[in-house]
C-alpha cells in the first residue's frame, strides 16, 4: 500500500532555503497552501478585494525576500501571519492619515459575488440588511483605524482569524498571561471606539 507523504511546512522552508533563488518549487507549494487564508485575513481587515489582493501579493514577496532568516524558532504559519497582520495594519494606517483631515467617512461598495469568494459566507439578505451589513464592515474598519496599533493586532489575530492564545503569544513573542491581558484591554477600547461610531448602525442591525 502506498501511503502519501505529505510535506510539512517546516521541510518546505528548510527547502526553500537551499534551493532559493535557484528554483521557486517549494516556495510556491508554501504560497498555495497559505494564501487564501492569508487573502481572507487582510481582505477582512481592510475590506476591499483589490486591495487585498494587492497586500497579499506584498506578503508574499516579504516571505521570498525574508525566508533565508527567518530562524523557525516559531511555526511558518505564526511567521506568515505577523507579516500579513503588519502589513493590512500598516495599510490601514497610511488610509487613516491620507484620511485624517476628514471627520466623516464614506461607505464603500459592498463586497460582490467574486470579492466574497475566500470570505466566509453569510445568510441571503435583502438589499436593506446588506447596506447594513455594509455599513458594519466599514464602521468596524474604522475602530481599527482608530485603535492603537498592538491593540488592533491581537484583535485581528484573536478575534479576526481565532488564533489561540498561544499562537498570538507566539507571533508577539510575549507570555500568555500578557497576551490575555492585551486582548481583555483591547476589546475594551474596541468597544468604546465602536459604541461612538457605530452604535447606531450596530441597534439597527441587531
Amino acid at each position: 500500500v502506498l501511503v502519501k507523504m505529505v510535506i510539512t511546512d517546516e521541510e518546505l522552508v528548510n527547502r526553500c532555503k537551499k534551493e532559493l533563488p535557484r528554483t521557486t518549487r517549494s516556495y510556491e507549494l508554501l504560497v498555495q497552501r497559505h494564501m487564501n487564508r492569508i487573502y481572507t485575513l487582510v481582505y477582512r481587515v481592510v475590506c476591499n478585494k483589490e486591495e487585498a489582493e494587492d497586500i497579499t501579493q506584498e506578503v508574499l514577496v516579504k516571505v521570498y525576500n525574508n525566508i533565508h532568516a527567518f530562524d523557525q524558532k516559531a511555526l511558518f504559519s505564526t511567521w506568515l501571519y505577523r507579516i500579513a497582520v503588519n502589513s493590512a495594519l500598516d495599510s490601514l494606517e497610511k488610509t487613516k492619515r491620507h484620511h485624517n483631515a476628514t471627520t466623516s467617512f464614506s461607505r464603500s461598495p459592498s463586497p460582490n459575488a467574486d470579492e466574497e469568494e475566500n470570505v466566509p459566507a453569510s445568510t441571503a439578505a435583502g438589499p436593506e440588511e446588506e447596506a447594513m451589513q455594509s455599513d458594519l464592515r466599514q464602521c468596524i474598519q474604522r475602530v481599527l483605524k482608530d485603535l492603537d496599533r498592538e491593540q488592533a493586532r491581537v484583535l485581528v489575530m484573536r478575534d479576526f482569524e481565532d488564533l489561540s492564545y498561544d499562537d498570538i503569544a507566539q507571533v508577539l513573542e510575549a507570555k500568555l498571561s500578557a497576551v490575555k491581558m492585551r486582548i481583555h484591554r483591547a476589546r475594551l477600547a474596541f468597544q468604546a471606539i465602536f459604541n461612538q461610531f457605530c452604535g447606531q448602525i450596530y441597534l439597527s442591525f441587531s
